[in-house]
């Protein structure tokens, strides 16, 4: 039986090689015989669209396009192009496009055992040149079949990593797609240095939560209603984090459009203030994982890693922040950010309801993410040095003791969630927890030099 896959299956275009002079876009076949229809001119019309980057500090001059093409032995008759821009994820306005084109080759890549469609490399030259800056596009194809076959993009299995989930569309059906793969195509012309340098910003570091397995994921949908995830990272003292990636592990039916993303601060080990916020950002690249069972689907579900990056790096000085999600959902009715118990950054992730007025906490679990960049040491000589406060015992059965090379002008206490409790005592060097009940608790301590430490005890 021919392995034909309907418009809802889509993947990732990828950059295959760049050179100074020649260089082209896009993901390779892997011969599993499989496409999406992008039959046009018959009863009904589809069309396609996969993703290509253009790196930064290059003017890229498309002149031509190879797309792999399953059909019968009948030549097409013509093909459309059109180059888009990327716009929150999906194929955007209109770039340029091409109509009717002829051509110029049509060469048989591999044959297919099963049915009567095979696999050709179709060769369009493009009447005009299309220059391109850095950043993500589409091109977007159909094609008019030489026979009753149709036309059919080639998509590759599940071992292409880098690039968005592709789309497609039926009719004049917004574009969809449902489907973890990408579409075989080349856009071919020549690079140009623009002599654009990067700013530096320091050494390449990264931090984040690992996964441990797939053993569980906090939910986005609850009973229907969308919510919102956050977990915290730390930037080290003395540094300046600038971020400008942000990479999350989910389990999914369906696909992700688009998210909005915040960094808040940290007020007492809560998400806090909004200090940054991207608004239904596209992924920069999706990476699908395989499939693999879900408590409480009765399928298997997709385990899949996505990239967004920031055009213009973060700055984050040292303490603790929020990372914060919001996504736009396609064909879904289960995602969840993979969780893990094991040893992770910081305080256990949040939950909001209500896109982060209130929050609550996700006892137990960490979400599994990774935040790059670049750090850079921000110490100075002339910066003020603030003393460690020292605390002992922790856990703590009656008093915590503190010590400070500066005078300790203030000791405040705060449960897991942020709410300050009463019912303790502190003179200076020693707080009285006796009659407060066992569990976590957050120590604010202000200093008269202006410092301040704030950290977490247990309560036994």
């Amino acid at each position: 039986m021919k392995k034909k896959l309907f418009t809802t299956l889509l993947l990732a275009g990828t950059l295959l090689s760049f050179a100074q002079e020649t260089c082209n876009f896009g993901p390779v076949s892997d011969t599993t015989g499989m496409g999406e229809n992008i039959s046009s001119g018959g009863m009904y019309e589809y069309v396609g669209a996969a993703d290509f980057d253009v790196p930064f500090g290059t003017s890229f001059a498309a002149g031509s396009v190879t797309i792999n093409i399953l059909k019968g032995a009948a030549g097409l008759n013509h093909v459309n192009l059109a180059f888009l821009n990327e716009e929150e994820g999906l194929p955007g306005s209109v770039i340029q496009s091409f109509d009717n084109l002829i051509p110029t080759s049509q060469v048989l890549a591999y044959n297919i055992e099963e049915g009567d469609l095979d696999t050709y490399t179709i060769t369009v030259n493009l009447p005009a040149a299309v220059v391109l800056g850095a950043g993500k596009y589409f091109l977007r194809a159909a094609a008019n079949g030489g026979d009753a076959n149709g036309a059919w993009w080639e998509i590759t299995g599940e071992s292409q990593t880098y690039g968005m989930f592709d789309y497609g569309s039926f009719e004049d059906n917004p574009w969809g797609g449902g489907g973890y793969y990408s579409k075989v195509f080349q856009v071919l012309g020549t690079c140009t240095p623009t002599g654009e340098e990067q700013p530096e910003y320091g050494d390449v570091c990264s931090q984040g939560n690992t996964s441990n397995n797939y053993e569980g994921g906090t939910h986005f949908l609850e009973l229907g209603q969308l919510l919102t995830l956050a977990d915290d990272f730390v930037v080290a003292p003395n540094t300046t984090f600038y971020l400008t990636d942000f990479k999350f592990s989910a389990l999914m039916l369906g696909t992700l459009v688009n998210a909005t993303i915040k960094i808040r601060s940290s007020q007492f080990f809560v998400p806090g203030e909004v200090l940054y916020s991207f608004t239904n950002k596209g992924p920069d690249y999706e990476e699908f994982n395989g499939n693999r069972p879900y408590p409480g689907s009765r399928s298997d579900v997709a385990t899949v890693s996505t990239n967004f990056k920031f055009n213009e790096p973060v700055a984050l000085t040292a303490g603790t922040y929020f990372i914060e999600i919001t996504p736009t959902l396609s064909f879904s009715d289960l995602m969840v950010w993979e969780s893990t118990t094991a040893p992770a950054i910081g305080v256990f992730s949040y939950r909001s309801y209500d896109g982060g007025t209130n929050w609550v906490q996700n006892t137990g679990v960490n979400q599994v993410f990774t935040v790059g960049g670049y750090c850079t040491e921000t110490l100075s000589t002339n910066a003020p040095q603030i003393a460690k406060v020292h605390y002992y015992p922790n856990p703590v059965k009656d008093v915590l003791q503190l010590q400070s090379q500066s005078a300790i002008s203030k000791v405040a206490l705060y449960t897991i969630d942020g709410r300050e409790v009463k019912g303790y005592t502190a003179n200076g060097t020693t707080v009285n927890m006796q009659l407060l009940s066992a569990g976590m608790y957050i120590v604010n301590v202000q200093l008269e030099n202006g410092g301040t430490e704030t950290f977490k005890v247990i309560k036994e």
